[in-house]
């Protein structure tokens, strides 16, 4: 049995060459959803948000996710209030996609994707790639579910 980290870390790979992405993020919902954990990454900026927490309610695109439960897609992120626009500026994040993940009917975490590797925007066919996607890995889940507190 693969251990947590690998497993996110595949799960990161497995999106990142389906959707063709320079980022992916697996997010972690701790606190019932309230906190978001960064889990693992792959991409350009994976070593800047593997380990991190933030509060949902302030993570943007995260917590919309968490928030709503249902994917959101992002053509545009320049003035997209669901996105966090500094964080967005920094890093030249154009375009992002994210979509919930469940485990037994609990929120469980969240897939996001920023930019494209060929600039172009992410669609509604990339959007529900990404929801199939987390359909074929549900029954993955609990082997990577995560456990560290947050105390």
């Amino acid at each position: 049995m693969m251990n947590q980290a690998l497993t996110l870390q595949t799960i990161a790979e497995q999106v990142q060459e389906l959707l063709q992405a320079e980022t992916v993020v697996v997010m972690l919902a701790e606190s019932s959803g309230e906190q978001v954990y960064f889990a693992a990454a792959v991409g350009k900026y994976a070593a800047d948000v593997v380990g991190k927490r933030a509060n949902a309610a302030t993570s943007g695109l995260p917590g919309i996710v968490f928030k709503g439960s249902c994917p959101v897609l992002v053509e545009n992120t320049k003035g997209d209030p669901r996105v966090r626009q500094d964080t967005a500026q920094a890093w030249g994040i154009k375009s992002a996609l994210a979509i919930p993940l469940f485990f037994q009917g609990q929120l469980w975490g969240a897939l996001m994707a920023l930019n494209r590797l060929d600039a172009e925007s992410f669609t509604e066919q990339d959007q529900q790639k990404l929801v199939n996607y987390g359909a074929t890995i549900s029954d993955y889940l609990p082997l990577s579910q995560h456990s560290e507190s947050t105390s």
